[in-house]
């Protein structure tokens, strides 16, 4: 990202929907796949860490992150995280089987990251019998030239575009999701009519994480709560991200 947006996620993380919604969500699924107190979580693109300080504050303490981002690092000490270092997605700096649990925002789409690389790394470094969540944009048509300079990103995934990366590694893909989708509406109308009447500011880019009106946010935070209680017997077919399950075979 640009170095100015590490500030803006660190300021979001902990108020707004999206994020609120996504991480309780991830917590969810941690917690249905077994994610106990002594099993061992590494949280890769951890970016400013408010993923990776919930897993430690609600899950399992033995939790660890990387980020390639120098910007990063001061809101590491911010949240108390001390098992966190800078390091490439591509060469993940862990030896080989270490996790029972690997977890990946948006983190495949950036325009640094080789994805077929990066996902045979996470693929070395978790245990065999690990679990594998991936989270990554979806809809090459939600893709905006400034939002996504802003976020490094070069990339959007549909569900077979995912499949077909899973399935170059040694994987059994337990479950396939797209996530936001009671917000899809109101997400492309956003990306597709608000940012097209913007005028682009001239100079450095800026991503579409803006404040909004606190009662509109807790209004989409209680419609993730509701989309939350579905995903925990449903998957859903639409939506503006795409979350993946994978365990490794062994």
């Amino acid at each position: 990202m640009e170095p100015h947006e590490y500030e803006t996620l660190f300021q979001f993380e902990s108020t707004y929907w999206w994020y609120r919604g996504l991480h309780a969500i991830l917590l969810d699924i941690l917690q249905s796949l077994g994610c106990g107190s002594s099993a061992l979580l590494l949280d890769a693109g951890c970016g400013t860490g408010k993923h990776l300080a919930n897993v430690r504050d609600l899950v399992t303490g033995h939790s660890s992150g990387f980020d390639l981002a120098a910007e990063a690092i001061p809101f590491w000490k911010r949240r108390s995280l001390d098992t966190v270092c800078r390091g490439s997605a591509n060469e993940i700096p862990f030896k080989s089987e270490t996790f029972d649990f690997l977890t990946c925002v948006d983190l495949l789409e950036c325009s640094s990251v080789n994805e077929q690389r990066a996902y045979q790394e996470m693929l070395r470094v978790l245990k065999k019998g690990g679990y594998l969540l991936l989270v990554v944009p979806a809809y090459d048509w939600l893709m905006n030239e400034e939002h996504h300079k802003a976020v490094h990103a070069s990339r959007r995934y549909t569900r077979g575009r995912m499949r077909a990366l899973l399935e170059q590694g040694e994987v059994e893909i337990l479950r396939m999701t797209h996530l936001f989708s009671t917000v899809l509406p109101l997400v492309a109308a956003h990306r597709l009519v608000l940012d097209r009447v913007r005028r682009r500011r001239a100079g450095v880019p800026t991503s579409d994480l803006r404040p909004i009106n606190p009662v509109l946010n807790n209004l989409l935070v209680r419609i993730m709560t509701a989309e939350r209680r579905l995903l925990r017997s449903f998957n859903l077919p639409f939506g503006s991200s795409i979350l993946s399950v994978a365990q490794k075979i062994g």
